[in-house]
C-alpha cells in the first residue's frame, strides 16, 4: 500500500468507525426524542446566556445572540451550543468544571420565572388547574353561576416537568493510558437531571435514565508526546536522625521519552526538591547541679549525676551522642592545705674566705596560719635552709724561706672571686647553675685573670637536681638465714603524688639501701671467736632513721666493757605499724656469749634500740560530699554521696590506704508511708515512629490522684513508672531484590556483569523504587574477568605477480593469523574485522586465447573430471611488448573466454593424462631450537612443462607445515639456577619454569648469594594496603551506611595510619606463597607502611569497616589460591572480602576499634599458576 494514499470511513455521533448512529432533537446520540418535549409557542422569544460568577458574558449576552451552531472552549471544557435559530435551544458539555458558571434565560419581551418542585419521578405529564368563579369588585369566589355567561378558559390542563429533563452525563476522565500515541481512557457516566432554565444539574439514581443507552465506559485516546515532568534523583540522607531535619533530591526536566530538557520547559510544575524528614523528637543529656568539692584544702573532685531523657523520660544512654555526653566529674582545688614558709638569710658564719648562712624554714598552714609539722608538707620541695657564701678572701702571709718563689707584696695579691649559685635551671629532675667567677685585687678590684693564675680557677657551671619526686621503701623481706648472719631485702620505689615514676625523678644520694645485713642465733655446728667489726650489726633501717648505734662504737666498747666476750646482737626490724604519719617498728635485741648462748650480762649503755619511728608522711583521710536527693520521696529511699580516700594535697588513694571505718555513701531516707490514693495514668500509645519496619512509639504517663487530677511525678516516686516508649513495627518495608549475576560481557579480559535490581514488597511484589533506601541499593553492574587475552595478530605475505595471467583478473598473497611467539595459529584467534585483503585484481595487457583440442583417447578422470571427455587447453596469447612472439600457455577452463567443444568419448582412467600436479619443495629446518615448534615447505601446483596451473584440485594439496620436537628445552625454576648456570649476575625478568608452565619471573640480589624471586604486578594500581587513618567520635555508629565521608564527625589521630602500593611482591617458588611483610618494591605513599594483602583501621565499632587492601594478579600467569583465608585481629575486628571468578583479583575491607585482617598465619598467602 502507498503511504500517500488516504482512506475516509464514516463514523458516527458514537465516535465509531462505520457507525450510524445519529444525534435525535434532543441532542442524545442515537437516542428516540423521547427525552424531551417541545412546547410550541412558549419560549419563541427567549435565548439561553452564558457568564461566570464576576459577570462576564462567555455566551450570548450583552445584547449579541448566536445564531448559528458553534463549539465555545471555556476553561478547557468544550462547550456545544445549538444556536437560537434551533427549533430546540441546547446547550450539551461533558467536561469537567473548575470553577463555577451561570446559566441565564434571556427573554425579549416580559420577563417571567418558573417554578416547579423537584419530582424524583422525573417524566413530562399534565397537571390541572381548577377553575372558579370570582367577583371582580372583590376577588370573591362565588357560584359558577355567575360565571355562566363567560367562556371557560382554554387551558385546563397543563404540562408540568417541562423545564427539566434526564439523560446520562459523563462526569469525569481518566487520565490517557498511553503517554504518547495510541490509548484508552475510562468514562464515568452517571444518570443526571437538568433543569433548562435555572442552568443546575443534580444527579439522580441511574435507573431513572434507564430507558435511555449509556454511553460506553471507555474511549479511545491518543496521548500527547510532547509532555514534560520533573524526574527526581533519590532522595539524599536526612540531614538529621531525629528532631526534624531535611532531605533533598536533584531534579531534571524530560519530555515523555525520559529525554532531558532545558528547565524552562517544565516551569509550569514547580519541582519538589526539599523533603523533611525524622520529625520525631531526639534524646538528649541532662544534668544534676555539681556536688560542694569534698576537699576543705587543696585538690579534689567534684561530681553531678548525668543522665539521658527524652521529654520528662529517662532512657537508656544509647539513646543519646555519647561524644556529647557532658562530663559527670571535675576536679576542684582550693587553698593548699600547707606549703613551706622561709625566712631571711642569716650572717655568714666565716668572717674571710668560704662559709655558710642560714635561714628559717617551716611548715605553716594556709588555712589556719599555724605552724605544722614537716611532715604535713611535701618534702620534695622543700627550700634550702642553707647556703654557702664568700667573704673578703683571707690574707696568708708565708715563712720566710718556706719557698722559693718571689714574696708577693700583700697590696699587690690577687684572688678568685665568685658570686652564688643561680636557681637550678629545672624545677625537678637534673640541671644545672651558673655564678660568676673574676680575679680581683686586694683592693677589691677586677684583674686579669693570668694574675690568678697561682690559684685553682673555681667552676663556674655546675650540675644540680631537684627530686621530682621521693624514696618510699617497701617492708624487709625476712632473713635470708635461719641461723647465723644473712641478709634481708626490700623495694624501694621513687613516687611522685602517690604514683610510681622513673628513678631519675629522685635524688640517688640520698637513695635508701635496698639490702642489709641480718643476724640470728649462732648455728649449732660452727663455734665462731669474737666477731670482727665487719660482722657486727649495721642499723640502717631507712633514711629517716637516726644512727643511734654504730658498729664500730659496739666493738670498741665490746672489747673495752665486754671482758668475758658477751655483746648484743639484733634481728631483722620489724614492718611499720603505720604506712604513714609516724609509726613504731621494732627488733629482737638480746645478749649472747661468743658461743652464741644466751648471756645475762651486756653493756647497758651500748644496747642498741629495740625499737624505732617509720612510716613519713601525712596520712589519706576520708572525704565525703553532700547527700543527693532521695530516690523516693515516701516509702523509704536511698540517698547517696561522694566518699573517697585523699592525702591533704588533694590526690586521691586506694581506699585500703584509709583508716577504717569508711564513712556511709548511702543512707536511707523518707521512710514515711506513701499516699495510697495516687496512681500513674497510662495516655494510649502514639503512632509508630516508621511507616514500615521497626520504629518506637511513645504515650503520656502522668501522676493523678483518686479524682484523676494531675500530680508531680514525686508523689507517685513510690511506685514503679510505665514505660513511656515501646517498640513498634509498622509492616514490611520495602527491600531491594537483586537476581542472579548474568554471563560477562567479554570472554576474555575485562567485563563488566549486570543484574537486575527492583525494589520490592513481600507478598506484593515489584513497587516503586522511591519506596526502598537507595543507600542499601545493591549495584547493578561489576568487573567480571576471565583469563588473558592472548594478543593475535594478522600477517600478510607478498602479492604473488600478476604477469603469469592475463585472463585472470585478481592476484593473492598468502595472510595468516600468528600468536605472540610469531607461530601460525588458527584463523578464529584473530579478529575476522581486521582482517587483511588477501585478494586484488590485477592490472595486465591484453590477452588473445585459442583452444587446442587433444587426442580423443584422453581423459580426465584423474584430474577430478566425473565422466571422460576430449581434453581440452585453453592457451593464452600474450603480448608484454610491441613486435614482440607470442607465447602460448595453458590456463584455467573456467576462465578461457572461448567455449570448448561439447564432445564426449568414453576412456580408459589409467592412461589419462596428467594435465598439472602439485610440485612440493624440501621442508624447512623446525622453527625453535627446543621443544615443539613448525616446519614449512613450498607446495605449488605446476604442469608437465614446468608452468603454473590452476588445475590442481585443492582437496589434493600436501601439507604445507607440519609441527616438528627439537631437543629437550633447559628449564630452570629458580633465580639461583639462573644465577649458577648461566653465570648472571643482573637484576631483571627472567622466564623460569613454574609447576610446568613458563612465567616471567624478577630475580632481584643477583648479585648475592641467595638471590630472590619477585611476581611483577601489570596492574600496579591496583596492588595496594591501606591502614585508615580517621576515627569516629562516637565508635558505636556507622554512618553514611558504611561509605567514607571526610565530613564525618571524626579525630583524624590513628598512628598505624598508612598507604603504600606496591609494583613487584616477593614469592617464595617452594611453598608457593606471597611474602607479605617484603617491601622492597613497594611505596609508601603517607603514614607508616602496611604489608601486602593487610588492611584495617580504628574507625566503628559497629561492624563498619574502611580499611581497604587490593590484589590483582592479572597479566602475571598466578592467581591467589581458593584456600587463602585472611583472620581478623584486634577488638570488634571485621573482615569483608570479594574474589574474582578466576581468582587473579581480591578485594577486602576490614576495620574494627581497633582491628585489622591479615592472610591467615597457619595458610600464608597461597598462589598458583593459570
Amino acid at each position: 500500500m502507498n503511504h500517500d494514499d488516504c482512506v475516509l470511513k464514516q463514523a458516527g455521533c458514537d465516535h465509531v468507525l462505520n457507525s450510524k448512529a445519529k444525534r435525535d432533537k434532543c441532542g442524545v446520540c442515537g437516542g428516540d426524542d423521547s427525552s424531551c418535549q417541545t412546547l410550541a409557542g412558549v419560549f419563541n422569544s427567549a435565548h439561553y446566556a452564558l457568564s461566570d460568577t464576576q459577570g462576564n458574558f462567555l455566551l450570548n449576552g450583552n445584547f449579541v445572540v448566536s445564531m448559528a451552531k458553534k463549539e465555545i472552549n471555556i476553561q478547557g471544557a468544550i462547550f456545544e451550543y445549538s444556536g437560537s435559530n434551533n427549533s430546540i435551544e441546547r446547550i450539551n458539555s461533558t467536561d469537567r468544571l473548575e470553577e463555577e458558571l451561570v446559566l441565564q434565560a434571556h427573554f425579549v419581551t416580559v420577563p417571567f420565572r418558573y417554578h416547579f418542585n423537584n419530582i424524583l419521578g422525573i417524566r413530562l405529564s399534565l397537571h390541572r388547574r381548577k377553575i372558579v368563579c370570582i367577583r371582580k369588585s372583590d376577588h370573591a369566589v362565588v357560584s359558577d353561576q355567575s360565571c355562566g355567561h363567560l367562556p371557560l378558559p382554554l387551558f385546563v390542563t397543563e404540562k408540568c416537568n417541562a423545564d427539566c429533563e434526564l439523560r446520562w452525563h459523563i462526569t469525569g476522565k481518566s487520565e490517557c493510558s498511553s503517554q504518547c500515541g495510541q490509548g484508552y481512557r475510562t468514562l464515568d457516566v452517571h444518570c443526571m437531571k437538568y433543569s433548562i432554565h435555572k442552568g443546575q444539574t443534580v444527579p439522580v439514581e441511574d435507573r431513572y435514565c434507564a430507558e435511555q443507552l449509556k454511553p460506553p465506559t471507555r474511549e479511545p485516546c491518543h496521548g500527547s508526546c510532547v509532555l514534560t515532568r520533573w524526574h527526581y534523583s533519590e532522595w539524599s540522607q536526612c540531614s538529621r536522625s531525629c528532631g526534624g531535619g531535611e532531605k533533598t533530591r536533584e531534579s531534571y526536566c524530560v519530555n515523555g521519552f525520559g529525554h532531558r530538557l532545558d528547565e524552562r520547559e517544565c516551569q509550569e510544575l514547580p519541582p519538589v526538591m526539599l523533603g523533611n524528614c525524622n520529625e520525631f523528637p531526639c534524646p538528649s543529656w541532662a544534668t544534676s547541679e555539681w556536688s560542694e568539692c569534698p576537699a576543705t584544702c587543696g585538690k579534689g573532685m567534684k561530681q553531678r549525676q548525668v543522665w539521658c531523657q527524652l521529654s520528662e523520660d529517662r532512657m537508656s544512654d544509647g539513646f543519646c551522642n555519647a561524644s556529647t555526653k557532658p562530663e559527670s566529674l571535675r576536679p576542684c582545688e582550693l587553698r593548699a592545705c600547707a606549703s613551706w614558709h622561709v625566712g631571711p638569710w642569716g650572717s655568714c658564719t666565716a668572717t674571710c674566705g668560704h662559709g655558710y648562712h642560714m635561714r628559717a624554714v617551716k611548715c605553716v598552714s594556709e588555712v589556719f596560719g599555724t605552724m605544722l609539722d614537716d611532715r604535713e608538707c611535701q618534702e620534695a620541695s622543700r627550700p634550702s635552709d642553707r647556703q654557702e657564701c664568700i667573704v673578703a678572701p683571707c690574707l696568708v702571709v708565708p715563712k720566710v724561706g718556706a719557698s722559693s718563689l718571689p714574696t708577693i707584696p700583700l697590696g699587690e695579691a690577687a684572688q678568685w672571686r665568685h658570686g652564688s649559685w643561680t636557681p637550678c635551671s629545672v624545677s625537678c629532675g637534673r640541671g644545672s647553675q651558673a655564678r660568676y667567677v673574676s680575679c680581683r685585687d686586694a683592693h677589691d678590684g677586677v684583674a686579669d685573670e693570668s694574675h690568678c693564675a697561682h690559684l685553682p680557677r673555681p667552676a663556674e657551671v655546675t650540675l644540680c637536681f631537684s627530686p621530682c619526686g621521693e624514696w618510699r621503701a617497701g617492708n624487709w623481706s625476712p632473713c635470708s638465714a635461719s641461723c647465723g648472719h644473712g641478709k634481708t631485702t626490700r623495694h624501694i620505689l621513687c613516687m611522685s603524688y602517690h604514683q610510681p615514676v622513673d628513678e631519675s625523678y629522685c635524688d640517688p644520694e640520698v637513695r635508701p639501701v635496698t639490702e642489709q645485713e641480718c643476724r640470728l642465733a649462732a648455728c649449732p655446728p660452727s663455734r665462731s671467736h669474737s666477731p670482727s667489726a665487719s660482722e657486727q650489726p649495721s642499723h640502717f633501717p631507712g633514711r629517716n632513721v637516726p644512727l643511734t648505734h654504730k658498729p664500730e662504737e659496739n666493738h670498741n666498747r665490746g672489747v673495752r666493757l665486754s671482758i668475758r666476750g658477751n655483746q648484743w646482737r639484733t634481728g631483722p626490724w620489724g614492718a611499720c605499724s603505720r604506712s604513714c604519719a609516724g609509726g613504731l617498728q621494732h627488733r629482737a635485741v638480746v645478749c649472747q656469749d661468743e658461743d652464741g648462748r644466751s648471756a645475762t650480762y651486756c653493756d647497758v649503755a651500748s644496747k642498741p634500740p629495740e625499737s624505732n619511728r617509720c612510716g613519713s608522711g601525712p596520712c589519706p583521710h576520708w572525704n565525703f560530699g553532700d547527700w543527693g536527693e532521695c530516690t523516693q520521696t515516701c516509702g523509704g529511699g536511698i540517698k547517696s554521696r561522694f566518699v573517697i580516700c585523699q592525702f591533704p594535697d588533694g590526690q586521691m588513694a586506694q581506699e585500703h590506704n584509709c583508716e577504717l571505718p569508711k564513712p556511709p555513701s548511702m543512707m536511707q531516707c523518707h521512710v514515711h508511708a506513701c499516699p495510697d490514693d495516687v496512681s500513674w495514668y497510662r495516655g494510649p500509645w502514639k503512632s509508630c515512629s516508621t511507616s514500615c519496619g521497626r520504629g518506637t512509639k511513645y504515650r503520656e504517663v502522668l501522676c493523678i490522684d483518686q479524682f484523676q487530677r494531675k500530680l508531680e511525678e514525686k508523689y507517685c516516686s513510690h511506685l514503679q513508672k510505665p514505660r513511656t516508649h515501646k517498640a513498634c513495627r509498622s509492616g514490611r518495608c520495602p527491600s531491594w531484590k537483586a537476581n542472579r549475576w548474568k554471563e560477562c560481557s567479554v570472554t576474555c579480559g575485562s567485563g563488566l556483569q549486570r543484574r537486575e535490581v527492583y525494589c520490592r514488597l513481600r507478598g506484593t511484589g515489584p513497587v516503586a523504587e522511591d519506596m526502598c533506601d537507595p543507600a542499601t541499593r545493591p549495584q547493578e553492574h561489576r568487573q567480571c574477568w576471565h583469563q588473558d587475552c592472548v594478543k593475535y595478530q594478522w600477517t600478510a605475505g607478498p602479492w604473488l605477480d600478476c604477469s603469469t595471467s592475463c585472463k585472470k583478473k585478481e592476484t593473492y598473497r598468502p595472510v595468516k593469523c600468528m600468536n605472540e611467539k610469531n607461530i601460525q595459529v588458527n584463523e578464529s584467534f584473530c579478529d575476522p574485522l581486521t582482517k587483511p585483503l588477501s585478494t586484488k585484481k590485477c592490472r595486465n595487457p591484453l590477452c588473445k586465447y585459442v583452444v587446442v583440442t587433444g587426442d580423443s583417447s584422453q581423459c580426465a578422470g584423474n584430474c577430478g573430471f566425473t565422466h571422460p571427455q576430449k581434453i581440452t587447453y585453453c592457451t593464452r596469447i600474450q603480448s608484454s611488448k610491441k613486435h614482440a612472439l607470442y607465447q602460448l600457455r595453458p590456463v584455467d577452463y573456467e576462465e578461457c573466454p572461448v567455449t570448448p567443444s561439447p564432445q564426449v568419448y568414453k576412456c580408459n582412467i589409467g592412461s589419462c593424462l596428467h594435465v598439472a600436479t602439485w610440485k612440493v619443495g624440501k621442508w624447512s629446518k623446525c622453527s625453535v631450537t627446543c621443544g615443539n615448534g613448525i616446519m614449512e615447505r613450498r607446495v605449488e601446483c605446476r604442469t608437465e612443462n614446468g608452468w603454473p596451473s590452476d588445475l590442481c584440485l585443492k582437496r589434493l594439496k600436501p601439507d604445507a607445515q607440519k609441527k616438528c620436537y627439537a631437543n629437550d628445552c633447559k628449564s630452570l625454576t629458580t633465580c639461583k639456577e639462573i644465577q649458577v648456570m648461566n653465570n648472571i649476575t643482573k637484576d631483571g625478568d627472567y622466564d623460569l619454569n613454574i609447576k610446568g608452565r613458563i612465567v616471567k619471573i624478577h630475580c632481584s640480589g643477583m648479585q648475592l648469594e641467595n638471590p630472590k624471586e619477585y611476581l611483577s604486578l601489570v596492574k600496579g594500581e591496583d596492588n595496594f594496603s591501606e591502614v585508615y587513618g580517621l576515627r569516629l567520635q562516637n565508635p558505636y555508629e556507622c554512618p553514611f551506611n558504611g561509605s567514607r565521608r571526610q565530613d564525618c564527625v571524626c579525630k583524624n589521630d590513628y598512628l598505624p595510619a598508612g598507604y603504600t602500593a606496591f609494583s613487584k611482591v616477593r614469592v617464595d617458588l617452594t611453598s608457593m606463597q606471597i611474602k607479605t611483610t617484603d617491601l622492597l618494591f613497594s611505596k609508601t605513599l603517607f603514614g607508616k607502611a602496611v604489608p601486602f594483602a593487610t588492611a584495617g583501621d580504628c574507625y566503628s565499632a559497629a561492624r563498619c569497616p574502611q580499611g581497604q587492601f587490593s590484589i590483582n594478579l592479572a597479566g602475571t600467569g598466578m592467581k591467589i589460591s581458593s584456600t587463602a583465608k585472611w583472620l581478623a585481629q584486634g577488638r570488634y575486628a571485621s573482615v569483608i572480602i570479594h574474589r574474582s571468578q578466576d581468582g587473579t583479583k581480591v578485594y577486602g575491607r576490614c576495620g574494627g576499634y581497633c582491628g585489622k585482617c591479615i592472610p591467615h598465619v597457619a595458610t600464608g598467602l597461597p598462589i598458583q599458576v593459570l
